[in-house]
């Protein structure tokens, strides 16, 4: 327990000195602006501040973060236990990032619930919210943990945005033919999405098995990238630089 609070203070540290602290709170502020005393969006279709926040932002922000983490050898706190495991700091790092993404949810959640009035489960939109964030934090941590160099976690943003991030969101919006959602069910953005019109919009998505699996599929992409993605690398970087 003592690592996990550890790597959470150096990363929440991190994350203020990289200023991606600021650029969330104002990414936030600024869409919750848009959401509340705006009309760009009917009310049925909010939720994609919602998509944005939780699809995309994480997945660039904490991949880049963890780059440059490792340029600086700040992956993990200066001084740890010789008893120390791995596991505890990848869970650290996951929470850390968390933590920063309850940010979004505070301003969306006043918006949609005081400002536009919408009337929805709450805990269960936090949630659906923490899985989705959970999901795409673990998705750009893997990014950047597999990318080679620079150019490499670029092209990996684009494809994973455009195929994986955009492709959901235009599906929602009905740019893309309804006959493509089961191709979709292999993207964690679609599968969050799935749950999140469910409770906000609940004549918008009426079948039980794909709530189901939306909920099944992700908590098994969640287990699989951190167990052979992120566990293992904070291993290597242990026995790198720690001697372990």
């Amino acid at each position: 327990m003592n690592d996990i609070l550890k790597t959470i203070k150096n990363d929440l540290i991190n994350f203020k000195n990289y200023r991606f602290l600021s650029i969330i709170v104002i990414i936030s502020l600024f869409f919750s602006l848009l959401m509340g005393l705006t009309d760009l969006f009917p009310k049925d279709k909010v939720l994609i501040y919602v998509y944005i926040s939780v699809f995309i932002l994480p997945v660039i922000t904490f991949s880049v973060s963890i780059l440059i983490e490792a340029q600086q050898k700040k992956v993990l706190p200066e001084f740890i236990s010789k008893d120390s495991k791995a596991i505890n700091f990848a869970i650290g790092k996951v929470l850390s990032a968390t933590i920063i993404q309850l940010i979004p949810f505070v301003f969306y959640t006043i918006v949609l619930t005081v400002v536009l009035e919408l009337s929805f489960n709450i805990l269960l939109f936090f949630l659906i919210y923490l899985l989705a964030t959970i999901m795409h934090i673990l998705v750009g941590l893997a990014l950047s943990i597999i990318a080679r160099s620079m150019y490499s976690l670029s092209v990996s943003y684009v494809v994973y945005l455009l195929v994986f991030s955009m492709m959901p969101i235009f599906y929602t919006y009905k740019f893309i033919k309804p006959d493509l959602s089961y191709i979709l069910i292999i993207s964690p953005a679609y599968l969050s999405g799935v749950l999140f019109e469910r409770v906000v919009n609940e004549y918008l998505i009426a079948s039980s098995w794909l709530t189901v699996l939306a909920v099944g599929l992700q908590l098994f992409y969640i287990s699989l990238i951190f167990m052979f993605i992120i566990k293992p690398f904070i291993t290597e970087y242990l026995k790198l630089n720690y001697n372990r």
